[in-house]
């Protein structure tokens, strides 16, 4: 298991906020983005509500490109946003319709092959850890 901790940046009319919104147990950048794209309910009692679901059915690919800006392939909404760990690393979003605001989500591993023992330690210092 790996440990993946979950960034949120939340934009708004007058101004924006960045931080870690969590922890997670799992295998894979793939089970990461499997988890967010149901709109986990955290132990906590907090939410995540993501639009990832909705932008993986449209089925519209997005173009690849290299180092000399020349098209290398394509790929789907969910494998673009699996490369890029979140649409919080994503440098083309848009930021639309701010007047309720607009939050992105993304994620990075904090410590791959994370031991039993390791996870116990965490959670037993108070920690909100989740799981797949």
């Amino acid at each position: 298991m790996n440990l993946y901790e979950i960034m949120l940046k939340h934009f708004a009319p007058r101004g924006s906020e960045r931080g870690i919104f969590t922890y997670l147990l799992a295998r894979s950048n793939e089970e990461v983005y499997e988890w967010l794209k149901t709109n986990p309910s955290l132990s906590d009692g907090r939410y995540l509500c993501t639009s990832f679901e909705d932008y993986e059915t449209d089925n519209k690919t997005f173009e690849i490109y290299n180092d000399d800006y020349e098209i290398v392939g394509h790929e789907t909404y969910r494998e673009r946003i699996i490369r890029l760990k979140g649409d919080l690393n994503d440098g083309d979003v848009e930021l639309t319709d701010l007047y309720y605001g607009q939050t992105l989500v993304g994620w990075d591993v904090v410590k791959a092959n994370i031991s039993g023992e390791q996870m116990g330690l965490l959670k037993d210092s108070g920690i909100s850890i989740e799981s797949k």
